[in-house]
């Protein structure tokens, strides 16, 4: 990742990748808030922000209480937006 890129851009760029590459596949849970604050050091905000781009961005579903899941069709969302 570049380093000039703020966290959470780094991170919404990691978890789209992982979900280009089919490693995150539909139904897959995307880490939580609290595995981003922890795994990306980045506050409570930052966190959600990743998760409220990936929801814009309409990748994610989120299920209140039970986390973020990958959706059907996301893979793809992301391979046209590179053509």
């Amino acid at each position: 990742m570049h380093p000039s890129r703020s966290k959470w851009r780094q991170a919404f760029a990691a978890i789209c990748d992982q979900i280009r590459t089919g490693e995150l596949a539909p139904g897959d849970r995307v880490p939580t808030v609290h595995e981003l604050m922890t795994g990306w050091d980045m506050s409570n905000t930052v966190a959600q922000k990743v998760h409220r781009a990936l929801r814009e961005a309409g990748l994610v579903e989120t299920e209140r209480g039970t986390g973020s899941y990958v959706l059907a069709g996301a893979a793809e969302k992301l391979q046209a937006a590179e053509e």
